[in-house]
């Protein structure tokens, strides 16, 4: 992996709206020369009672010049994300980027690949999949998601209208609180098993480490399997 030019720089707020109860999508300016692989993050710079804060998100959106989606769940108790959800159109923050390094490997641009996340674990995958369908990525993409209830489901339409134009790509939710089928995202992975599948997972460590145990003992080898965690 080439290494992105890490910047830090002043981001202005070019969009910001509440995509359910407790989450924010928010859009923000970058510089001409900001370039990033999708599925890294920025992290945002604030200043909390005179000391810095730096959090990081995945971004969420594919790579387009001079801007950038990020998926933020506001946490009423939080030490940052209260002061995050007062940011408006206009207003300007500190950021600095991009970083991490969970992105596609080589080895999954010849074979299927399938996207597990709960809750805003979504993020970097809406970032992936957009990305690897807008420059032809012919082989199966299938992107599972889990979310306790219905209020809680991120990105949902966008999904759907991806399933219609790409005809390799299918997306699929489970709901563990309420709906016909409840569960979790394990469900959903023996339904779609595919040995011959890699295997990228984001979401609560504990999620995580579920699913990958879950995906050893229904065969999938360790160096098929990729993950980031959120806490």
């Amino acid at each position: 992996m080439i290494k992105k030019k890490l910047h830090k720089f002043k981001s202005k707020i070019l969009k910001t709206d509440y995509i359910n109860k407790t989450t924010k999508h928010i859009t923000i300016s970058t510089p001409d020369d900001f370039d990033f692989y999708p599925g890294q993050f920025i992290s945002i710079i604030i200043t909390i009672n005179g000391e810095e804060l730096r959090r990081p998100y995945s971004i969420a959106s594919s790579p387009r010049p001079n801007q950038l989606d990020l998926c933020i769940k506001i946490l009423p108790n939080g030490k940052s994300t209260p002061t995050i959800a007062k940011l408006n159109e206009g207003d300007e923050i500190d950021v600095m980027g991009p970083m991490g390094t969970f992105i596609i490997k080589d080895q999954s641009l010849t074979k299927p690949i399938t996207f597990i996340s709960t809750g805003t674990g979504v993020a970097p995958f809406r970032s992936i999949i957009t990305n690897l369908l807008e420059h032809n990525f012919e082989k199966p993409i299938i992107l599972l998601t889990g979310y306790r209830y219905n209020d809680d489901i991120l990105y949902e339409q966008a999904f759907k209208e991806l399933t219609e134009k790409y005809p390799n790509f299918s997306y699929q939710r489970i709901l563990s609180r309420e709906g016909d089928r409840t569960g979790y995202v394990q469900i959903l992975i023996d339904d779609n098993l595919n040995l011959e599948s890699d295997y990228y997972i984001c979401g609560l460590k504990d999620m995580v480490n579920s699913v990958k145990d879950h995906l050893a003992e229904k065969g999938i080898p360790k160096e098929n399997i990729f993950f980031e965690k959120y806490d």
